[in-house]
Formats: structure tokens, sequence, C-alpha cells
């Protein structure tokens, strides 16, 4: 028979490998599914075959507020606005006629022991209803009366992450370090100072382009983030509106699950054939191990309890094989 190609050739494949249909499984069909399920997850965890190195591209969101209508007079870009009734300020990013949405970014509140000084805050938000005020332009608007404020990256300080992502290796640099023009930048002075060394052959030029590297270490280093798979979130421990705007791109370097719907190929990976068989065993021996030593017609017995130590002991060798031949090795230069 040819290879499996789907979810459900691949678990008639794994049944089939059972004994199935000359042999009655005593496993439920959710049972199996969930076997599955883990052995899927078990293959993306470890096996090198299961992700992809890729580069996710993603445009910095600002925070939205929508509008009842047309404001009356125009918001200035980069103008201060305030919330009647809220109190929060914010500045103008863009306002857009086609949605009647205004953007903006750095809401603050008035707090403190003076009770004048405004500090950041995404905690209290825009109210429903309420009128806004440009302070430069005077320009007013309402707020719509159902729809809140959506906070974006800008403000939240962080980039929602996809479930398929599995693991971030790092964040392409925002900035040429070696192609500033600013002659003030300590960088360039340190660059220029160190020119005449050049000389001429290509020994010459690697040295040089290494002390340089090792000069954009000094000052600039690497992008420092923090990421956790389970909560998809990727912090960037950046200058916000220095180092990134709004609008302006990231491009993450990143490990992406190959999804089986997409890449058929993978339900015939033949240890993930292997894996999800064993399991299947050792969930029909579990089943089975209720009714173990219970007689059958024509002296047969039950024994469910060999079947799940034969699959246990299976499926210890395929992980240790999983960890020689199949897992990459550590990399211990994280972040």
């Amino acid at each position: 028979m040819t290879q499996p190609t789907t979810r459900t050739t691949f678990k008639d494949y794994c049944k089939r490998k059972l004994g199935w249909p000359v042999v009655e499984l005593n496993i439920d069909d959710d049972q199996v599914e969930d076997c599955i399920d883990d052995g899927l997850q078990f293959f993306q965890e470890y096996h090198f075959d299961a992700t992809e190195v890729t580069y996710l591209k993603h445009q910095i969101t600002g925070s939205t507020l929508k509008l009842a209508s047309s404001p009356t007079g125009d918001f200035s870009n980069g103008e201060l606005f305030t919330g009647g009734t809220s109190g929060v300020r914010a500045t103008v990013h863009a306002y857009h006629s086609a949605n009647t949405t205004l953007r903006y970014k750095d809401p603050k509140v008035k707090s403190g022991g003076d009770g004048n000084t405004y500090y950041a805050n995404t905690t209290t938000t825009f109210s429903t209803g309420e009128t806004l005020t440009g302070s430069t332009s005077g320009a007013t608007a309402t707020t719509h009366a159902s729809t809140a404020t959506a906070f974006g990256d800008y403000d939240k300080k962080y980039v929602t992450i996809a479930e398929s992502i599995i693991g971030i290796r790092r964040v392409i640099p925002f900035y040429d370090n070696f192609g500033s023009s600013s002659m003030f930048s300590v960088k360039y002075q340190f660059a220029l100072n160190d020119l005449y060394r050049l000389g001429s052959g290509l020994a010459t030029y690697e040295i040089s382009q290494q002390h340089l590297r090792m000069i954009d270490e000094m000052f600039t280093g690497r992008t420092l983030f923090r990421y956790n798979r389970h909560a998809d979130r990727l912090y960037l421990e950046i200058s916000w509106g220095s180092d990134v705007d709004i609008d302006d791109w990231i491009v993450v370097e990143c490990d992406q699950i190959l999804d089986p719907a997409t890449y058929s190929d993978v339900w015939s990976d033949l240890f993930l054939k292997k894996y999800s068989t064993a399991l299947i065993k050792k969930q029909w021996g579990q089943n089975l191990i209720k009714f173990e030593g219970l007689q059958l017609p024509g002296g047969i017995t039950l024994n469910g309890r060999q079947m799940y130590d034969d699959a246990t002991a299976e499926l210890e060798r395929i992980e240790e094989e999983m960890q020689v031949k199949y897992e990459l090795p550590v990399d211990f230069s994280v972040g």
C-alpha cells in the first residue's frame, strides 16, 4: 500500500501495524486520535525534520480608538489629545477617515503625589462616548459608544507570535551599524580612525572587519528579547520610539512547525509512524490490564500487562533513538 498522506490514512496505517482488521483492537477511536496527537507533539518537539528555519516579518501596530463620527477639525500627527471623561492623554499617530479610527501611542494618566504628573498607563483606557480634544489643533471627536480601545504592539511592548512558532533564534538588527552617516556617532568615529589600517589584501580586510564587528558588539550588541512559546509573546528589550516606531517592520529568525495539513509528507515519516504505533499499542494494553488473567472460550487468556510492558519498552527505545539520531544538538548560545 502507498505511504500515508493524511491523518485518516496515517491512523489506518498504525492500526494495521497492530493487526487490524484481522485482530480487533480494544481501543476507542478518540484514544487513537489522542495517541496520534501525542506522537505529533513529540515529533515536533525534538525531530529535526519536524521544523524549519523561517524569517517572520511583522509590522509594528499602534493602538486604535474607534470614533463615533468624523472629528471636528483635523488632528495633527504627533500632537497630544486628552479624553474629557477618562483623563487619559496620548499622542496622535494618524487619523484614518475611511473607518473613522484614530491611531495613537503612549497613553498616560495623571497620578503621583502632586496629581499633575502624567505617567504611562495601559490599564486606564479611554471611555466610550467621551470627548477627545487635541492640545494643538483644537480638534474634537467623540469615541464610539460601544467599541473599546485596542492596544497595539507599540504600547503593549510585545509582539504576538503564532502558535506554530516554537522557538526564536534572533531578532534581525533594526539598523546598519556600519552605514551610519552621523559623524558624531561613536561607532562612526572609531571606524573612521581605523580606516588607515585597512591596508591591502584579503587577510588585512578580514581582520579589519572583525575589529569593526567587535566595536559594534561593544557599543550596540544584539537585540535582546524574551520569548516563551506557551505565552506566544515576543518581548523586545529595545528603545520603543527610537529603535522602532509604529508601522516599522521587524524580522525574526525562528523555528516553525511543519503543518501536516500543508506538508502531507510528514505523515510518512518513519519515526512518527513507529512512535505513534507504539503509543496506540500502549493504550491498547492499558485498556486490557483490568481484564488480565481473564479466561476466554477456547482457553485463551488475556494478558494486557505484557502488551503494556512491551509497548513501554519499545517507546523507551524509540525515544533513545530520537536523542541519538534525530535530535539537533543543544544550542548553548541563547538569546
